[in-house]
């Protein structure tokens, strides 16, 4: 299955996350989102952060505000990657 299936729900995310991070008093910057599908099917889109002047890394990044992400997202997964700069991995689909 092809990633641009879910453009709709790609683009629902990357709408309300920049609300829901507000939420709880952050201002992220989102500098790109990228959606990609693995080789067994999974489907994830990245939602690429800069917070260096915005704040303290782990405001972003600690179990409760990737709960709270998970559940307004409507129990989507939501893990992030930090080796190279701070992402949002939201698994949009995964394969049976």
């Amino acid at each position: 299955m092809s990633a641009n299936h879910y453009l709709p729900a790609a683009r629902y995310v990357a709408q309300v996350i920049p609300d829901l991070l507000a939420e709880r008093g952050l201002k992220p910057f989102i500098s790109r989102l990228v959606l990609t599908e693995t080789e067994r099917g999974a489907v994830w889109l990245f939602v690429v952060l800069e917070i260096r002047p915005l704040g303290n890394l782990e405001d972003y990044t600690s179990a409760d505000i990737l709960h709270y992400l998970s559940t307004a997202l409507r129990g989507l997964p939501v893990v992030i990657c930090n080796s190279y700069g701070l992402r949002y991995a939201v698994r949009l689909h995964a394969p049976n």
